[in-house]
């Protein structure tokens, strides 16, 4: 058991012969079969929220500032933009913890600025970050080092999906304790920022519930159920970054970066969505067949054999789920191929 010594949560690990559920956050006293961050959690950060928008609020009024001093470099602050999502919602707060394990939020208060060229990392390191720190933000440390991560081409990684960024965590620096992380993301303009907002809503929120079936895919055996289900996790989430992500993120940065008005349209063929269909089809199939031989694993428990049955209707419920919101995707981008 791993103690986290806030709020007294710990986390446990998954043994389905002794009837322990899958690695998640639980509170004080367990419920078996209990999945979900507790109520008090989500409650404790609504209660903080008033407080968490003031230090947004501060925040993007430093922004504005810095933007404005710097706009002959190509910076710009869309405060407008920012405040669609400035700070992380409860859900989505206990959903990175349950994810994580961990406890530290590095997104809890978070906002985009645009530069035209952010890969001048020159101009990042001695006009940006000075700037910053003359208004009273300075980089967070992570490991001793500033908490700075550049996911650009050819600088750092970009992700599967194409996504491209530089992710910035700073902290007031007058602060002495409990210093909250602000993330500042920079992207290339606002085509990027709309594409990026699609994209979340359309494949990046939708194929991560996929970490939330409770299949463990550790050290899975090859050949094993579990091994070819991910081998079709894999496959569903290759044709949605492919399809989708990249050329959505691409014609974005022609637009913002390059002054490239041509867009490659995001279409599919019938056979593309037929491999699709196959392959939720046969992770269904291989999900199943999990289910099947865990309980036969399990039949001298009793509680094993109630969270197994749980467990398997969750997740054929969840696959249903993005299943049906890939298809609703797809016929998105019929009628608007970007």
């Amino acid at each position: 058991m791993i103690i986290n010594p806030i709020n007294n949560f710990y986390i446990t690990k998954t043994n389905y012969t002794s009837g322990v559920s899958r690695p998640r956050i639980q509170a004080k006293t367990p419920s078996f079969g209990q999945s979900t961050i507790k109520d008090s959690f989500e409650m404790q950060h609504e209660h903080n929220m008033n407080k968490y928008r003031v230090y947004a609020d501060i925040f993007f009024d430093t922004l504005e500032d810095v933007a404005k001093e710097l706009e002959e470099y190509g910076v710009t602050f869309d405060r407008q933009y920012a405040m669609q999502n400035p700070i992380k919602s409860a859900k989505s707060t206990s959903s990175k913890v349950t994810r994580s394990g961990s406890f530290d939020v590095p997104d809890l208060i978070r906002t985009t600025i645009y530069m035209t060229n952010p890969y001048d990392t020159s101009f990042i390191y001695n006009k940006f970050l000075p700037s910053m720190e003359e208004h009273g933000y300075v980089l967070a440390k992570v490991n001793g080092k500033p908490d700075i991560d550049f996911r650009l081409e050819g600088i750092g990684e970009p992700q599967k999906s194409g996504y491209e960024d530089i992710q910035m965590r700073f902290v007031e620096k007058k602060a002495k304790k409990n210093k909250i992380k602000h993330e500042l993301i920079v992207l290339f303009g606002p085509n990027y920022a709309q594409a990026k907002h699609i994209e979340s809503e359309k494949v990046y929120n939708l194929i991560r519930q996929f970490d939330e079936l409770h299949i463990d895919f550790t050290d899975a055996p090859i050949g094993s159920n579990e091994f070819k289900a991910h081998r079709y996790i894999q496959l569903i989430k290759t044709q949605a970054r492919n399809k989708i992500s990249k050329k959505l993120f691409d014609n974005a940065k022609n637009k913002d970066f390059y002054k490239i008005d041509d867009v490659a349209p995001i279409t599919f063929s019938p056979e593309n969505k037929a491999l699709i269909n196959n392959y939720f089809a046969a992770l269904k199939d291989r999900t199943k067949d999990y289910y099947r031989h865990k309980r036969t694993q399990a039949q001298n428990s009793e509680l094993a054999l109630i969270q197994l049955r749980k467990d398997e209707k969750d997740d054929i419920t969840l696959i249903n789920y993005i299943d049906a919101m890939f298809g609703a995707s797809i016929k998105y981008f019929e009628k608007n191929p970007q």
